[in-house]
C-alpha cells in the first residue's frame, strides 16, 4: 500500500512537470513570435513573458526570462525551478528556448 502511494505521488510530480514544461514552451514560443513583428519592443515583450509565466505556472520559482532581437530572428528563453504540489522530492529546473524569424516589411 505504501509503495502504491509513493508511486502515485511520483506520477503526479512527473505529470505536473510535463504540464509545466508544455505551458512554458507555449508562452516562450508566443513571446518569440510577438517580438519578431516590426516595431516590437524587446523589453516590453520580456516583461510580458515573465508575467505570463508567473500567471500560468503558480508552482514556478525564480523565473528568469530573456528575449533578444537579432537581425534575422527573435530568441526567447525562460528558466525556472518547478515546485510541484505535494512533497518536493526532486529539484527540477526547467529551461525552454524558442526562436522566430523576424518579419520585415516589403
Amino acid at each position: 500500500m505504501v509503495i502504491a502511494f509513493l508511486l502515485l505521488i511520483l506520477i503526479v510530480q512527473v505529470a505536473g512537470a510535463a504540464m509545466a514544461r508544455h505551458t512554458a514552451e507555449a508562452a516562450v514560443n508566443a513571446a518569440a513570435r510577438r517580438a519578431s513583428r516590426p516595431g516590437a519592443l524587446a523589453a516590453a515583450e520580456q516583461d510580458r513573458l515573465e508575467a505570463d509565466l508567473a500567471t500560468a505556472l503558480p508552482g514556478a520559482a525564480g523565473v528568469e526570462a530573456t528575449l533578444t532581437l537579432g537581425n534575422r530572428s527573435a530568441v526567447a528563453t525562460a528558466r525556472f525551478r518547478w515546485r510541484p504540489p505535494g512533497p518536493d522530492w526532486l529539484p527540477l529546473t526547467i529551461a525552454v528556448r524558442a526562436s522566430a524569424p523576424r518579419m520585415v516589411p516589403p
